[in-house]
């Protein structure tokens, strides 16, 4: 069910590309869909349905029209930085070549998803009635509303004005963390870590530890960026255990649910 829940199944986007990928053959849209479309929610969801493999690798094909200039992108960027035993650039023209070759791949990826879109808009505008015809997955729906509930209850225990003391040092010290970080590795990056390239060599350019990468003011970003997680997954746990305690008392049920008492419960 959970993974259901992830795909969003019972949502009109997803309802969309069952109509299309159960249709027989391999047309337009069925390879705009497996090519364009979001990788992972497309991949589980041919699982789902139980769709034949071979037929579905043989749709996704076209993706060598992304992967190529993809590839083509990062050789020109590794091969721009190789230099002569004099620093010369020995392919001067690979930067340029990169940045076209990036461009294109970004072209290709952005027209894919359109495509994509545009096939699935069409059978939301042209094909409603079969939408609305594709059952609801009732497990999926139960467990939808049962993460609304709960979501409502940790916002409300969450709110600023309800927070005790500490949570909101808690909070305040995560962020003050998170943005101290930020503004060192942006501002001051030359002052945190040692400049490496894709053509460098750890033995030569770090003298053989990968740690010299980075200076003792990096050190302290990545600290404050690890103490900032830290402080965040604590008050989120907080916030979790006493939401699942408000359920269970009852005191933050939301009336318009259609979950009783004892369905919000379960979240325990």
């Amino acid at each position: 069910v959970s993974v259901r829940q992830l795909v969003i199944v019972n949502s009109d986007f997803i309802r969309s590309m069952k109509l299309v990928l159960k249709e027989p053959g391999m047309g337009l849209a069925k390879v705009a869909i497996l090519v364009g479309g979001p990788d992972w929610p497309t991949s589980v969801l041919c699982g789902i349905m139980k769709l034949p493999l071979l037929p579905i690798l043989f749709g996704t094909l076209p993706i060598i029209f992304l992967i190529i200039p993809t590839l083509l992108t990062g050789s020109f960027m590794y091969m721009s930085d190789i230099r002569d035993t004099n620093g010369q650039n020995i392919y001067p023209w690979a930067g340029t070549a990169a940045t076209v070759f990036t461009a294109l791949t970004a072209f290709v990826q952005f027209g894919s998803m359109v495509v994509a879109a545009y096939f699935l808009e069409k059978v939301v505008s042209e094909r409603a009635d079969e939408l609305e015809a594709i059952p609801i997955d009732e497990e999926v729906k139960l467990a939808d509303e049962k993460g609304e509930v709960r979501r409502k209850a940790y916002r409300e225990i969450s709110k600023w004005e309800k927070l005790p003391w500490l949570a909101k040092v808690t909070l305040i010290l995560s962020l003050m963390s998170m943005i101290t970080t930020c503004y060192l590795v942006q501002i001051f990056a030359a002052d945190c870590f040692v400049e490496y390239q894709l053509t460098y060599n750890i033995d030569v350019h770090l003298n053989g530890d990968w740690r010299n990468l980075v200076k003792p003011l990096g050190v302290v970003a990545n600290y404050l960026l690890l103490s900032s997680t830290v402080l965040y997954l604590l008050f989120n746990f907080w916030a979790q255990r006493n939401a699942v305690k408000a359920l269970a008392s009852g005191g933050t049920r939301d009336e318009s649910s259609s979950l009783s008492l004892s369905d919000e419960s379960e979240l325990l």
